[in-house]
């Protein structure tokens, strides 16, 4: 049977795969702007002063671990969506810096300063890395990655 499953995996497989590696270019999107982000277009984004000049200034070790959250979370939807046994650690990998980016938020202020909101895609973000780890280790199991 497990021959089966590691030749086609089901439709909720692959429905999963896709929209992992949609959610995780959504993540490159945030740390892009983030990035690249002005005083004009974070006003336009609705943020207030002491906002703007928390988001202008924030310290590059916190950057680097949203970096490397979004970019290994790519990499393992990628190694997903190929049915990669990979994946695995690579999802558990993102979701450390995931873990260590959230840990950072609370340590620095960040949900001081930017409120519940983000305090709340925060919380969103830290169970999406969990979902998407023990599913990879689920299908793992189930002989779906390779």
């Amino acid at each position: 049977m497990s021959e089966i499953n590691a030749a086609k995996p089901p439709v909720w497989f692959w429905i999963l795969a896709v929209l992992f590696v949609l959610w995780n270019l959504m993540g490159i999107a945030n740390y892009l702007m983030s990035v690249t982000a002005t005083p004009e277009s974070l006003t336009a984004q609705g943020m207030d002063a002491a906002q703007i000049e928390f988001m202008l200034n924030i310290p590059p070790l916190y950057a680097a671990v949203f970096a490397l959250a979004v970019w290994t979370g790519l990499a393992a939807s990628i190694l997903f969506i190929l049915r990669r046994r990979l994946a695995v650690p690579a999802f558990l990998i993102s979701l450390l810096f995931v873990l260590s980016s959230f840990a950072f938020d609370f340590i620095g202020g960040t949900f001081e300063v930017l409120g519940t909101p983000y305090l709340m895609i925060m919380i969103f973000v830290v169970v999406a890395a969990v979902v998407e780890y023990f599913y990879a280790r689920r299908v793992r199991g189930l002989g779906f990655l390779r």
